[in-house]
């Protein structure tokens, strides 16, 4: 059904009068008429009595108006939101982030929801391999990931982190040379490889490197559960430098050497799927670069 048709039946309805109404709609006398003529046709039954002034409904337009008032309201309100969701200013996006993007992925969408206050953001946590897996799919409109990306998708790098050992806050530690060999001695809390299958790789590569082979005790699903192990005096672990945001002033980070300790981190999405409010979160998270050199302790 024609809104137009339908804007000039509640004109008409409202002013009572077929001139008055074709000014408020700025259109000629005769094009109004002509709309409702055309909508009568559709429906099959006269909608006003003209012979009478002011233009009066009939009992088939009195049924009709409140149902027409819901129909224009609603087609507007559609318009509103098709062209919100266009312009990016109304709409949902799903993001994944990991682990060593827990402080980076919370600051970036704050700065985006706070311009962008009609769009709704959902953020899970996932795994590098899953978010991209995910991303792939349309599960995800983007994911804060371990880089390299794939190259099926677009990717902006954002900092970096690298591996470091929690240990209690008041243990106390060798220096120099003898760290590691006391450190082998320790028990050691890991998360568990499926909950962070990149991190599981990363640490084993470092521990090759440095010839250090941790004594595992204990492993945990979430590195929430890792730390407040550490913390409690249950041994150590080794987590990305910026897992010490969940529980800062609980531990001690001690600083590991050699490339394989560290990695890049990014946000990933579909080069297809940036238009509306994808197209304003990359832009953001493209904005956030250099306010994130430091951040966080990265």
């Amino acid at each position: 059904m024609d809104v137009e048709r339908l804007r000039a039946f509640l004109a008409v309805a409202d002013q009572g009068h077929f001139g008055h109404a074709a000014e408020r709609l700025h259109i000629t006398q005769p094009g109004l008429t002509k709309r409702i003529r055309a909508l009568e046709e559709q429906i099959g039954g006269q909608l006003f009595d003209r012979d009478r002034q002011p233009v009066r409904l009939t009992p088939l337009g009195t049924l009709l108006l409140p149902q027409v008032r819901r129909l224009v309201r609603d087609a507007d309100a559609l318009l509103r939101d098709a062209r919100g969701a266009v312009d990016g200013q109304i709409g949902h996006l799903n993001i994944g982030f990991g682990l060593s993007t827990i402080a980076v992925a919370p600051w970036l969408v704050a700065r985006f929801r706070a311009a962008y206050s009609g769009v709704s953001v959902s953020m899970d946590d996932y795994s590098s391999h899953e978010q991209v897996n995910r991303l792939r799919r349309d599960e995800l409109d983007l994911g804060f990931i371990r880089l390299p990306a794939p190259p099926d998708l677009t990717s902006c790098p954002l900092a970096s982190d690298r591996l470091a050992i929690a240990v209690p806050q008041n243990l106390d530690i060798p220096s120099g040379a003898r760290l590691l060999g006391w450190l082998a001695a320790q028990d050691f809390i890991a998360l568990r490889e499926a909950r962070g299958p990149g991190l599981a790789a990363q640490v084993r590569a470092w521990c090759r490197s440095a010839a250090f082979d941790p004594k595992v005790v204990q492993e945990a699903d979430d590195i929430q559960t890792v730390l407040a192990l550490v913390s409690a005096g249950l041994g150590c672990a080794i987590v990305p430098v910026s897992s010490e945001a969940l529980l800062p002033g609980r531990l001690r980070l001690l600083a590991v050497e050699g490339k394989e300790a560290a990695w890049s981190i990014g946000a990933a999405w579909k080069a297809q799927r940036e238009v509306g409010a994808l197209a304003h979160l990359v832009r953001i998270v493209r904005a956030g670069v250099p306010m994130l050199e430091g951040f966080g302790g990265y």
